[in-house]
């Protein structure tokens, strides 16, 4: 019984492909006002439940609860209001909508990304401590792309279920070293279509019945690895989706679909330095020792400056940097800015023991070269997260080297 067990999940993982078309699919994320205010996410400084997706090896000293989350994101909000009530105002029969429109569509030079996501609601669920995480996570993301007359459609809603495991490699004197693996299972429903707004427009369109919305169900795999000095100086590097596969198990449309979906692989490499006043003037002020200055540098999808060749499909490699500046006091508020997409952010936060409140007010690139389809987002987040308990895992007791030497 168990071979054939075996045997199934090897026709399933590997042999399936060969029946079907193979396709890549976005990248399964959650996105946090305060990444996004800072840069994007950092590989290298991540401190909360959402380490489990950025990098698992900093689970080790993660401990906190989420249970609530409220995480809106709107693109391009002006001209989206715009639109949304030049719209409003056409159904109720003001033609002269119609040029307000055309204006918003001709400053933007005929490149307009709209659309807004939301996080974490109503499955918003996370337990991460000293070692060990489990999520349950949704995104919800609507993305209309108006490129000239033509419009790119994508739809999708996520379920993750992601569970790390952390564990030390090294952990000596003021070093250390982790790993960390997070596996994530999922489900996603996703509606990807691209046409032209005038083909919309024929009475006899068909394209409504060419539209596919698979549901995909699948699993990947994340690896981390994160090396502290307590200084606070941190490097990191992390292997994501080194396995992603999705099959399609049924679907909301009329199209009958049997592709199998991947998400391509990525290596991401972090640096960040954190300089806590306290811990360099012991006589500091008392309101002054928990003042900190956080830098972070990455390079996310560092491999892909070897394909810089195809300019069609892959991203030009400055798209992948990012740099970010926290300042925070007494640990309850934070003042953020950095750089990611090639585009400014901006975001701020507050502290208030369990509940996070975070607003980000970033530029986003949805285009494969700087500049090509910009969009300014506003981000907001109010989440519960208390602290959790310590917990003593036995896989964390002690590190690989140590147990190799023999000193534990």
């Amino acid at each position: 019984m168990k071979r054939n067990v075996l045997i199934f999940f090897f026709f399933m993982l590997f042999l399936t492909p060969l029946a079907a078309e193979v396709r890549a699919m976005p990248p399964l994320i959650i996105r946090s006002a305060a990444s996004s205010g800072f840069g994007g996410s950092h590989v290298a400084f991540t401190d909360n439940v959402h380490a489990l997706f950025v990098n698992p090896a900093a689970i080790m000293r993660v401990e906190q609860w989420s249970f609530v989350t409220l995480a809106p994101t709107i693109y391009s909000p002006q001209s989206t209001l715009t639109l949304f009530n030049s719209s409003r105002s056409l159904i109720q029969g003001d033609t002269n909508a119609l040029g307000t429109a055309a204006d918003t569509l001709s400053r933007q030079q005929g490149k307009m990304p709209l659309g807004l996501e939301l996080r974490e609601f109503p499955l918003s669920f996370a337990w991460v401590v000293n070692g060990f995480g489990v999520g349950l996570w949704n995104n919800t993301s609507v993305n209309f792309n108006i490129v000239g007359t033509n419009l790119e459609v994508q739809v999708m809603e996520d379920i993750m279920l992601p569970v790390g495991f952390s564990f030390k490699i090294l952990d000596h004197d003021r070093h250390s070293f982790d790993a960390g693996i997070t596996l994530k299972p999922f489900a996603r429903v996703w509606l990807y279509e691209q046409e032209s707004i005038l083909n919309l427009l024929e009475e006899d369109s068909e394209f409504l019945d060419q539209v596919r919305i698979p549901l995909i169900a699948g699993a990947g795999f994340n690896l981390g690895f994160l090396y502290r000095w307590d200084l606070g100086f941190q490097a990191a590097l992390t292997l994501d989706d080194i396995f992603t596969r999705g099959t399609v198990i049924g679907g909301f449309s009329d199209y009958v679909e049997k592709n199998t979906y991947y998400v391509p692989f990525t290596m991401n490499a972090g640096l960040a330095y954190n300089f806590v006043l306290g811990r360099h003037l012991s006589d500091a002020h008392p309101a002054l020792r928990d003042l900190s200055f956080v830098l972070a540098f990455d390079w996310r999808d560092a491999l892909g400056i070897l394909n810089q060749d195809d300019l069609l499909n892959q991203r030009n490699m400055l798209l992948n940097l990012g740099l970010g500046l926290q300042v925070s006091m007494l640990n309850m508020f934070y003042f953020r800015l950095g750089m990611n997409d090639m585009l400014p952010a901006l975001g701020i936060g507050f502290n208030l023991g369990p509940l996070k409140i975070d607003a980000a007010y970033y530029g986003k690139e949805f285009g494969n070269e700087p500049g090509q389809l910009s969009a300014a987002a506003l981000d907001l987040s109010i989440a519960l997260r208390p602290n959790a308990s310590k917990m003593d895992w036995p896989w964390t007791r002690g590190s690989l080297i140590g147990l190799m030497s023999g000193n534990q």
